[in-house]
Parts: C-alpha cells; sequence; structure tokens
C-alpha cells in the first residue's frame, strides 16, 4: 500500500495514505476502522485481513440447482429438465453433462460451446433438445421427447470447468393414462355369465376392481396383466356374475396410483 508513515505524539504510527488507498479501504465494511489511528502491528494485521485473504473465502459458494427432487412425465410426452448455477454466472465454456446413475451414462453433452454426441446413450439418441438461450446467465434446459417407462429412474446434470464441478440429481417418474375398460361377454358357466374386462396402456401396474351393488369387491375368476414391448401394461380380467347374487348394473374400475386417476365403466351383468 503506497503512502508515508511516521511517529505520533501518542506512541502509534500514523499512515499518510494515497487517494486511491483511501478509495479502496472504504469499500469494505470495516472503513470504521481509522487506519491513521492504529497501532503498527495492529493496523497491517487489518491489512492482511482485508487484502490477502484467498478470492475463495470472499466469494460465495456456486452451486448447481437442478428440476427437485422428482420429475413425472406422461408417456409419449416431452419432460423438460431444467438447470442452473447459483448465484448466476457465464456457462458458455462450461462443459454441462446431463446423466443417468453414472456421469458415463449419457444422455447429452455440452462441451467446448458446442453439442457433442459420440458419448450419447443409444436410447436418447435424436430424443434430445438443448435450451441455452440463457446459457450466458448459468441456465441451460435439457428437453426428452416422447417418453417412454424405460426412461424412469434418476438423473443428473453436472457444470464442470477449470476451478468448478458441481451436479444436481433428480428422479424421473413416468404415468401412462391407459384406454377405457372394454367390456364382453364371455360365457355362460354355473348360472351366471362371465364377464371379460380389457384395458391397454397403463404404466405402472394399475389396480382394477369389480364391485356388486353394495359396494363390495368382487374377486375375478382369473386375471392378468402382462407389460408389451413399449413397457406399458395390458390387462384383462373375467369374473363370474350369478343371477339373483348381483344386481343388473356391475360398475368396474381400473386406476393409476401416480395419476391419482381412474378409468370406470357401468357394465350389465
Amino acid at each position: 500500500m503506497a503512502g508515508e508513515s511516521k511517529r505520533g505524539t501518542e506512541g502509534c504510527w500514523r499512515v499518510a495514505l494515497s487517494a486511491d488507498d483511501r478509495w479502496q479501504i472504504s469499500q469494505y465494511p470495516w472503513n470504521f476502522l481509522k487506519p491513521g489511528l492504529l497501532p503498527r502491528s495492529l493496523f497491517f494485521l487489518t491489512y492482511l485481513l482485508l487484502f490477502l485473504q484467498p478470492e475463495e473465502a470472499i466469494s460465495e459458494e456456486v452451486k448447481v440447482i437442478g428440476p427437485g427432487e422428482s420429475i413425472l412425465a406422461l408417456f409419449g410426452e416431452e419432460v423438460e429438465f431444467p438447470c442452473h448455477l447459483s448465484p448466476y454466472q457465464d456457462a458458455k465454456n462450461m462443459e454441462i453433462r446431463w446423466f443417468r446413475s453414472h456421469a458415463s451414462d449419457v444422455v447429452h453433452l455440452y462441451q467446448e460451446r458446442q453439442e457433442l454426441f459420440a458419448q450419447q446413450m443409444a436410447r436418447f439418441q435424436n430424443r434430445t433438445k438443448l435450451i441455452t438461450d440463457e446459457i450466458a446467465d448459468g441456465s441451460v434446459s435439457l428437453h426428452l421427447s416422447r417418453v417412454v417407462p424405460s426412461d424412469e429412474g434418476p438423473y443428473g446434470c453436472r457444470f464442470l470447468s477449470g476451478d468448478f464441478s458441481g451436479e444436481a440429481i433428480w428422479e424421473l417418474e413416468v404415468a401412462g393414462f391407459g384406454s377405457d375398460p372394454y367390456i364382453s361377454l364371455e360365457g355362460f358357466k354355473e348360472g351366471g355369465i362371465q364377464l371379460r374386462c380389457s384395458s391397454s396402456g397403463w404404466y405402472p401396474k394399475p389396480t382394477i376392481q369389480w364391485r356388486d351393488h353394495q359396494g363390495q369387491c368382487l374377486p375375478p375368476e382369473s386375471e392378468a396383466i402382462i407389460q408389451n414391448a413399449q413397457g406399458l401394461f395390458v390387462l384383462k380380467h373375467l369374473w363370474l356374475f350369478r343371477k339373483g347374487a348381483h344386481s343388473q348394473c356391475v360398475p368396474v374400475s381400473i386406476q393409476n396410483s401416480l395419476l391419482v386417476q381412474k378409468k370406470e365403466f357401468v357394465g350389465d351383468s
């Protein structure tokens, strides 16, 4: 620090500061300390604390903020994975990687100011779109299209530069709201009739119920729930309705636990 010092009459060191030095000190909240009135040892200790501390000690910690703990996406639709730095800062020259359980399971990669697809997992090819309109503020977003059940699970995004590395992790849940129940007459048995209920396109595995006129659940004679090639569930349930034991109108419902929605149908027995 420029300036001259001389011994004061009270045994203290007085320091003559330049205008530039005085301006620098005034920018700190500790400017109530009067340098000219401090003992020499205390003045230089204050100087070290204010001017020689590492940059990391006075800068705010940078964090990566993701979309949250979990996201729910519908089968066949598009889902968005937004990520940003906090506090906001330019990320154009950073590596930004979206990945699955491990960083090597690349969903999408931005590096050296461009998108690189050589490391992208085959299942995500031609399904991702990177939005970089606000990358100068450290904010980016990845869109994943044509969501399928196999996309379900953990995801993460990582920002990497020469002196910074941070990531955010979240979970993707997938739901499929299936078709309306199709009720058909299967045949006659033991003085009653057999009705079959079929429905497809559900995820995760739904629950299906027939109820009598008193609201009691009726156990099925047979039930089959299988997954097709897309990972969606197909239901085929068979019930026996005896004359006199049940009313003519028997409701059936199929419910998706994630969507808290259900399909209902009233069949004639």
